[in-house]
């Protein structure tokens, strides 16, 4: 029955503040994307787009977002599936100082990539913020989260620029830019994509020598990565890139909690 079930459909939803990604699994491939921005009408539009996407058996549902809106998110995911679990355990020994305090999205990314790689891995994550997390892999045994750093991502620190200074404007920033700019613009996009490839190579460098995890590979997420790709950020370290990396971990941590087996690997 266990096997039967594991086949079946599941979706996992990532709720932010203004901000809700929700992705479709099946036979361990993410087979449908729906990313929702700002909160007007944001139950009303998950569930449509829910509606309009089959059968679901689980839904495996992790938030950060206010206790009025998580609530009304979850009712709508709730009455579209069969089975509803939040905040799965990630499944790790979380070995931070104070566990309460790690945000559950750098623990589903940790677990995601120890099911991808099987293996120790240094797990970079770019989007609004840059993560760069240690987790150890031992064969038998639950994996361990050790910590790691986290710092702004490309748009924040574009924002905290033109809020902190008063002569410089607002810039969309890019990836890839070119290290010499020619006029206030090009500075600040070089100043940030430059400045987040040093900073991501120096953590992950410093965090896997502190980790004791020197030879392990980078495993890189998150909705800004190409900043890291645009040139290559990690020459010397093997990297995988997993653009569903959190969700991949919160679906195998949710299929835990409902004790069905994970359908890959």
């Amino acid at each position: 029955m266990a096997g039967e079930r594991s086949a079946l459909r599941g979706l996992t939803v990532d709720l932010g503040n203004t901000r809700c990604k929700v992705r479709v699994w099946e036979g361990g491939r993410c087979q449908a994307r729906g990313d929702f921005e700002g909160l007007a009408r944001l139950p009303e539009r998950v569930g449509s787009w829910l509606a309009g996407n089959g059968a679901i058996e689980w839904a495996f549902v992790s938030s950060v977002a206010s206790p009025q809106l998580a609530e009304r998110v979850i009712g709508v995911v709730r009455s579209l599936v069969r089975t509803l679990c939040e905040a799965p355990d990630p499944g790790l020994e979380n070995l931070c100082r104070v566990p309460s305090q790690v945000g559950l999205d750098r623990l589903y990314g940790a677990r995601g990539a120890l099911e991808l790689l099987g293996s120790s891995a240094i797990v970079v994550d770019l989007g609004t913020a840059l993560t760069v997390d240690a987790v150890l892999h031992r064969p038998g045994e639950r994996g361990s989260f050790l910590g790691g750093a986290i710092a702004p991502g490309p748009e924040l620190q574009a924002r905290s620029l033109a809020e902190g200074a008063a002569r410089l404007p607002l810039v969309e920033p890019i990836a890839g830019p070119p290290p010499l700019g020619r006029d206030t613009e090009q500075a600040i996009r070089s100043g940030i994509g430059e400045g987040l490839r040093g900073a991501a190579r120096s953590l992950v460098e410093g965090v896997a020598r502190q980790a004791g995890l020197e030879e392990a590979p980078v495993v890189l997420t998150g909705g800004a990565r190409r900043f890291l790709l645009e040139p290559h950020a990690f020459t010397d370290r093997p990297l995988r890139e997993e653009a569903e990396l959190v969700h991949r971990g919160l679906f195998i941590a949710g299929l835990e909690a409902v004790g069905s087996p994970a359908p890959w690997g």
